[in-house]
C-alpha cells in the first residue's frame, strides 16, 4: 500500500496491526482522508481477524483523537504541569541517569515495563538500552498469566496452546476460568464452527460469564478449587481406566507420584470442597472419557491464587492422561508463544550489567525496602502499576519516594500523575513495527497510517535519542525497517519479508498448529512432567467475600473510554447474602479489605455466588486507582504472578466504618 498522504483527495486504505495487549492482535484497515483517519475496521483477508474487531477496536479512533491524549512532554512544577521541549526533556533524563548511575550505581534506577509494550522494536531497544547503560533494577513477575506460563513450562517445556484454526476439529471444549467470548473474541467463529458439527461446551467458573451463558453445561464451582476438581475428574478416569495408557507409559514422567496425589483426596471430600455434586463431577469426567478430541482452555481464573501454578498443572495433567495432547482438536490452551522463529540474537550479545529484580505484584513494598543501593529514579513504560498492580496505595507510596520518575504514556494515568516527567508516545496508527500474537500464529506489521500526533514519539525512538546523548547510540541505531529485517532474517527462506508484511499478515512458518504432535516435549526429561505435590489454598475468612473483577468487553487492562466509566463503583453481591447482612439493593456501603476501602453502590445479582463480590468494571469516574486499591499483594506459587483472587473483603455500613 502507498505511504499516507495529506491532501484533498479520495479516501485511501492502509494496512496495519493492533499492538495493544490483547491476544487477537487484529489486522486493521484504516481509511485516511485529508490526513485524518475516518474509518477503522478489521481486515477481512486475515486468517483470524476475518474482518471484525472487538468493541475496543471498533471505538479506537475515539481514543486516538481524544482531546485528553498527551501530545507534548510535560514536567511537574509547583503548580501542576509545564510543557517543555523534547530537547529539554531528554537533557534532563540524561542528567539524572548520569547522576544516579555515578553516585549510586545503575541499580538505583528502577525500570518497569509490562504488557502494554506489545511490539518488538521497543521490547528489544529497551533491553539493549539498559544493558549498555550498565544495568538497572527491573520489575519481574507480573499481573496476569505468569503462573500459567510457569506451569506449562514445567509440564510441557513450553505452551500447549493450539492455534484457533485447529479448534474446528474439537468435539468438546472444557473451559476453566476463561471468558473466551470476551477475552478471545476471534476464537469464537472457530468454536462456533465446531459447534455446528456437534461440539459441546462446558464452562467451569465461579463467575457466570458471557462464556457460561453460551455453554451447554455450566459448573459454578467454589472460588479457588479448580485444582481439587481436576484431581477428582482425574481420579474417576483412573478408576475407570479411561486414560491413554500408551501416552502415560511412553511420554510422561512422574505418573506414580501423581497417581498417589490424585488418590489422596476422596471424591466426597472433593465434591464438598468444590461445591458440586458427585453427579456433576462424573458428568465432566464422562466428557473427558468419551468426547475426543477435547480441547481444554484455562484462563486467569485458576491461576490467580497462591497455589495457582499447581492448579494449572493439575488441569494440564487431566488433559494429558485423557489422551488430548498432541492431537488436532485437543490441547491445553493458555497462550501461544507467538515469537517462534524471530531473530533475537542481539539480546544475547548485549553487555551484562549490574542488574537485580523486584516483584511487580508487590511493587510498592519492594520499592520501599530495596537497599544497597536504594531506588532513586524510575522509568515506567507500557505499564500503569498505580492502577493495575495490587495494593495501589502502597504502590503510590513507593513511587512517591523516588526522587525522579519518568513515565512514558498516551494519557495522564494514575501512574503518570505521580511522575516528575511524562513523555508522550505514539499509538500503533503512527508507527512502524512488528507484532506477534499470543492468541494466534499470524505475524503482522504495524504501519504508520498517519504522522505522529503532536510531538509524540515511539518508545524505540525515545531510547535511541537517549542512547545518542549517553554515548552508546550506535548500539541502538537503525530505522524501524532495518530492525524488522533483522528480526525476520530466519524466515526469509520461507519468503516472509518486511515488504510482504507491509501489505498483509502472514502465518508464522515456524509455528506449530498442534503443539507436541511429535510427543517431543521441551522439558529436561523430554517427556510430559506430572505435578506431584499440591497444597490447598487458605480457608476463606469467616464472613468475608472473595473479591473478583473479571475482564469486560469495553475495558483493556486499565484502558477504558471515559464514556464507559460508571459514575460510581458498583459491587454485585448475591441478594441472599445482602439480606443476611442487613443490606439491600442500591445501598451505599464500604467494601473493606486489609489494605484499603472503597465506597460502593450495591447491586443484588442472583447469578453471583454467595461467597463472591463481583466488581465490574474495575474503574470508575474520579478514581484512577480502581479495584486494586482493595487487593492485597499475594504471590502465586510459581512464576511470581499476582494472586489477584486471594483477597477477601467485607461490607460495612457507611456510618459504621472504622477503617482508616
Amino acid at each position: 500500500m502507498r505511504e499516507p498522504e495529506s491532501s484533498n483527495e479520495s479516501p485511501k486504505d492502509y494496512y496495519t496491526t493492533c499492538n495493544r495487549d490483547c491476544p487477537d492482535s487484529c489486522a486493521v484497515i484504516a481509511t485516511v482522508k485529508d490526513g485524518k483517519i475516518i474509518k477503522h475496521k478489521g481486515d477481512p483477508k486475515h486468517g483470524v481477524t476475518r474482518g471484525f474487531l472487538c468493541s475496543r477496536g471498533n471505538d479506537y479512533l475515539k481514543r486516538f483523537y481524544d482531546p485528553n491524549r498527551l501530545l507534548h512532554p510535560l514536567r511537574r512544577v509547583d503548580k501542576g504541569w509545564k510543557r517543555i521541549s523534547w530537547d529539554e526533556a531528554l537533557g534532563l533524563i540524561v542528567e539524572k541517569l548520569r547522576h544516579y548511575g555515578e553516585v549510586y550505581g545503575p541499580r538505583s534506577v528502577l525500570v518497569v515495563n509490562y504488557s502494554a509494550i506489545h511490539s518488538w522494536i521497543p521490547r528489544v531497544l529497551s533491553r539493549l538500552f539498559w544493558a549498555h547503560f550498565g544495568g538497572a533494577t527491573f520489575s519481574s513477575g507480573g499481573l496476569s498469566v505468569e503462573a500459567a506460563h510457569a506451569a506449562q513450562q514445567l509440564d510441557f517445556g513450553g505452551d500447549c496452546t493450539h492455534e484457533p484454526e485447529d479448534l474446528v476439529h474439537s468435539k468438546a471444549f472444557v473451559i476453566w476460568g476463561k471468558n473466551v467470548g470476551v477475552t478471545r473474541q476471534h476464537w469464537m467463529p472457530f468454536i462456533n464452527q465446531a459447534r455446528k458439527s456437534g461440539a459441546v461446551i462446558a464452562v467451569i467458573d465461579p463467575i457466570y460469564s458471557e462464556m457460561a451463558r453460551k455453554a451447554d453445561r455450566f459448573y459454578q464451582i467454589r472460588p479457588g478449587t479448580d485444582g481439587l476438581l481436576a484431581m477428582g475428574i482425574s481420579r474417576l478416569l483412573l478408576e475407570r481406566n479411561a486414560v491413554d495408557e500408551s501416552f502415560i507409559t511412553n511420554h510422561t514422567r512422574g505418573f506414580e507420584a501423581y497417581r498417589q496425589l490424585v488418590f489422596s483426596h476422596r471424591l466426597e471430600e472433593i465434591a464438598k470442597a468444590v461445591d458440586l455434586s458427585l453427579g456433576q463431577i462424573k458428568e465432566i469426567a464422562d466428557w473427558y472419557a468419551a468426547k475426543k478430541p477435547l480441547a481444554t482452555f484455562t484462563g486467569l481464573g485458576p491461576a490467580y491464587w497462591s497455589n495457582g501454578g499447581a492448579m494449572i498443572r493439575l488441569v494440564d495433567a487431566l488433559a494429558a492422561i485423557s489422551g488430548n495432547i498432541g492431537i488436532p482438536g485437543g490441547g491445553m490452551s493458555t497462550d501461544i508463544e507467538g515469537a517462534a522463529g524471530l531473530n533475537l540474537s542481539m539480546l544475547r550479545e548485549a553487555p551484562k550489567g549490574q542488574s537485580r529484580r523486584i516483584l511487580l505484584p508487590r511493587l510498592g513494598e519492594d520499592i520501599l525496602h530495596t537497599k544497597d543501593p536504594p531506588l532513586k529514579m524510575g522509568w515506567i513504560a507500557g505499564a500503569n502499576p498505580a492502577s493495575s498492580a495490587p495494593d495501589t496505595g502502597r504502590v503510590e507510596e513507593g513511587l512517591r519516594t523516588l526522587e525522579f520518575l519518568v513515565v512514558v504514556e498516551q494519557f495522564m494515568s494514575a501512574t503518570a500523575e505521580l511522575a516528575h516527567l511524562v513523555l508522550p508516545c505514539t499509538t500503533y496508527l503512527e508507527m512502524d513495527d512488528l507484532v506477534t500474537a499470543y492468541g494466534h500464529n499470524w505475524i503482522g506489521s504495524t504501519n504508520r497510517v498517519v504522522p505522529p500526533q503532536g510531538e509524540t514519539k515511539t518508545d524505540g525512538e525515545i531510547f535511541q535519542l537517549l542512547a545518542e546523548r549517553l554515548g552508546f547510540g550506535q548500539a541502538l541505531a537503525g530505522e524501524p525497517r532495518a530492525w524488522l529485517q533483522k528480526f525476520l532474517e530466519p524466515m526469509s527462506a520461507e519468503g516472509l519479508t518486511i515488504e510482504r508484511l507491509k501489505e498483509k499478515a502472514y502465518h508464522n512458518p515456524k509455528a506449530s498448529s498442534v503443539p507436541f504432535a511429535d510427543r517431543k516435549f521441551r522439558t529436561p526429561s523430554g517427556k510430559f512432567e506430572f505435578v506431584t505435590q499440591f497444597t490447598l489454598g487458605p480457608s476463606p475468612t469467616n464472613g468475608g467475600l472473595h473479591l473478583m473483577a473479571t475482564k469486560t468487553l469495553r475495558m483493556l487492562n486499565s484502558q477504558i473510554l471515559p464514556e464507559d466509566l460508571p459514575e460510581e463503583p458498583v459491587a454485585r453481591v448475591n441478594p441472599v447474602i445482602l439480606s443476611e447482612m442487613g443490606f439491600s439493593d442500591g445501598k451505599e456501603v464500604w467494601v473493606v479489605s486489609k489494605v484499603g476501602k472503597v465506597k460502593v453502590r450495591l447491586a443484588a445479582d442472583d447469578k453471583v455466588r454467595r461467597d463472591v463480590l463481583l466488581f465490574n468494571p474495575a474503574l470508575w469516574k474520579r478514581d484512577m486507582h480502581g479495584v486494586n486499591q482493595l487487593r492485597e499483594s499475594f504471590l502465586t506459587d510459581i512464576g511470581n504472578g499476582a494472586a489477584m483472587h486471594q483477597t477477601m473483603v467485607f461490607l460495612e455500613a457507611v456510618q459504621a466504618s472504622s477503617v482508616s
